[in-house]
Parts: structure tokens; C-alpha cells; sequence
């Protein structure tokens, strides 16, 4: 949204009516930070907000009305089992309804914001590309599942006549609300974090997934896939750089597979009486050990497109972590 803007496009954003904004005030904040107050107004005067939500098709048919390009990014991101079918719901029909009605008003171009959650993953090692067939494995979590429908759907508007593009992010890393999602792993490297995995995993910078979809956008190209991986990189080597960066203890346990089922038992017994959410799940204790490695040779080839170093993106991260935390 925030690329869009600077671009002096006009955006018509959706969100649910109860919707918090702090957070969204709070990433168009450190975006455009070194931006003065009269810029940012002027920025925001081209953004239009709209109430709906993508499982409410009446009111999604309004918002999609003489829209030219559609953003599809809306998700829900869980690992926890009594989220699946609200996951599923909203991840796969959701998808649906907004690729049923862009092919009913005849939207120019669509892109999907799937994950390389949504990849075949069959056993830790593999090299992922593109290409890479789905298949059952106990590697794909009801996260990925969801992805894979919702993804499919996509695949089946294709087919009917839209023109759109899927892209496979990484594990996205930005500033953001650092209660949730990747943003929570800063928390708790800043409050000490003692445990360390030797998984692997792909990890991108936000603005660069805002980047490559922009441009998969300006570009002539359609039914086709882009994974956005700028890094592979061990878990333990990320966390050592976030670690770094508030100048804290680096992680020096590592959780190999019995004590992260340790962790995972230990958690789920702490929400008991806690009556927060588990952290950790049987899924997350699995990903955290496995090695995937994902090629991002596609989008570099076809649009010459390069990532940003993710030290830096990490660096800036910590910046940002740091200033709100004064």
C-alpha cells in the first residue's frame, strides 16, 4: 500500500469494521518517517479506505467496483489446531469470492500474496523452486494447506480468463506490531533468548515483496508463479544477528528435536493457567528443525529483480525495535 502511494496511485483499501488501526498507523509511520506531517497528509489523500470483509460477497462487490489492479493479501496466519477452520474459511473461500468477482468486473490484472508455505516440502533439504509439485507430507502445516487451496483458486480463475500473478514469499520481515508474527521474534531476542535451531528457512524484506509485486503488476506477464526468497539462511545465524544488534546475549542452547516437543509440552501446560495462546506448537517445534532451501532464480531472470540484504533489513528492524522500545 505504502509503494502504491509513493507512486501517487490512488488505493481503495479494505478492512473489517472493527478493524484496530494503531498498527496500520504505526507501519505508514515508520515508513514514511522521513516524510514531513503536510506529506503524509497529501500521501493519505489518496487512500481510500473501505468497509468489507472477503468472505461478505455483497459488500466485496461494491469495493471491487470499477478497480483496475487487485492486491489480494488478506489472511490468516496460524499454527494453533482450534484456528484451522476459520483459517481454511477465510484463506480458501475467501480467495474465491475475490477471484469470482474480479472476473465478474472485469479487473485488468490480479495478484495473489500466496507462501512458499504453499510449495511441495516433502522432507528437510529439499530445493524449492516453482516448479516444486505439492504433495502430502506431515511438512505442511493447515497453514500451508490453506495457502495450497486458496492458491488453487487462483489456478482456476487463470483457467477461466483472469490475468494474474501468484507470488511465494518467505518468512516476511519488517517493522510492525512486535506482539505477532515475525515481528514477536525481536521481542524475544530483546528479553533474552537462550535457544537456538539449525533450521533453515527463506526470509524476505516487506519492502521488497511490495517491490516484486509492483512490478509483476507493470508487467506484461500472467499465469505465473514468483517465489520471493532474498536469503536462505539457519535460524541460528538470524537470531545471532538480532541478538547483535540490541547487544544481548546470542542464543547458545540449541533445541534439537526432543527438547523442542520438550518446549512445545511445557508451553501448552503454561497457557493452562496463563489463558494466553501457546507460542509454540507441535507445527512450529516441526518447521523450526527442517532445511528448506528456496530459489528466487525466476523473478531475478525474468524482471532482473535483486533482494535486499537481509543484515540489512535486519539492522533496520532492530532500528526501529530500539526507537519504539526508548
Amino acid at each position: 500500500m505504502c509503494k502504491l502511494l509513493e507512486k501517487g496511485q490512488a488505493v481503495r483499501a479494505l478492512r473489517r469494521e472493527k478493524a484496530d488501526m494503531r498498527e496500520f498507523e504505526s507501519v505508514f509511520a515508520k515508513y514514511f518517517s522521513n516524510s514531513d506531517e503536510q506529506q503524509k497528509a497529501e500521501l493519505k489523500q489518496n487512500l481510500f479506505w473501505f468497509i468489507s470483509d472477503v468472505l461478505d460477497t455483497t459488500t466485496l462487490e461494491n469495493a471491487l467496483e470499477g478497480v483496475d489492479e487487485i492486491y489480494h493479501c488478506a489472511a490468516i496466519v496460524s499454527f494453533l489446531q482450534k484456528d484451522r477452520e476459520q483459517m481454511m474459511n477465510i484463506n480458501v473461500n475467501g480467495t474465491a469470492n475475490m477471484v469470482n468477482i474480479a472476473l465478474q468486473k472485469g479487473a485488468k490484472k490480479f495478484c495473489h500474496v500466496s507462501s512458499i508455505a504453499a510449495l511441495g516440502r516433502e522432507k528437510s533439504g529439499d530445493k524449492i523452486t516453482e516448479k516444486t509439485k505439492w504433495g502430502e507430507s506431515k511438512n505442511n502445516s493447515n497453514y500451508a494447506v490453506s495457502k495450497y487451496r486458496s492458491e488453487m483458486e487462483v489456478w482456476r480463475g487463470i483457467e477461466e480468463g483472469l490475468n494474474a500473478v501468484i507470488v511465494n514469499p518467505g518468512v516476511i520481515l519488517g517493522a510492525g506490531n512486535w506482539n505477532k508474527g515475525s515481528c514477536k521474534l525481536f521481542k524475544l531476542v530483546w528479553k533474552g533468548m537462550p535457544f537456538y535451531t539449525t533450521g533453515v528457512n527463506g526470509y524476505v524484506d516487506v519492502k521488497d515483496v511490495a517491490r516484486a509485486m509492483i512490478s509483476l503488476m507493470d508487467n506484461n506477464i500472467s499465469g505465473e508463479r514468483f517465489i520471493l526468497a532474498g536469503e536462505n539462511m539457519e535460524m541460528r545465524n538470524y537470531l545471532d544477528m538480532v541478538a547483535g544488534q540490541f547487544n544481548k546475549k546470542k542464543p547458545f542452547i540449541e533445541a534439537g528435536k526432543f527438547l523442542s516437543q520438550i518446549a512445545v509440552v511445557a508451553d501448552s501446560f503454561k497457557s493452562v493457567f496463563t489463558g494466553r495462546e501457546p507460542s509454540l506448537t507441535k507445527e512450529t517445534a516441526r518447521s523450526v528443525q527442517n532445511r528448506f532451501y528456496y530459489s528466487s532464480k525466476k523473478i531475478n531472470e525474468k524482471i532482473n529483480f535483486e533482494f535486499s540484504p537481509i543484515n540489512e533489513t535486519i539492522t533496520e528492524i532492530c532500528n526501529h525495535f530500539l526507537n519504539d522500545h526508548k
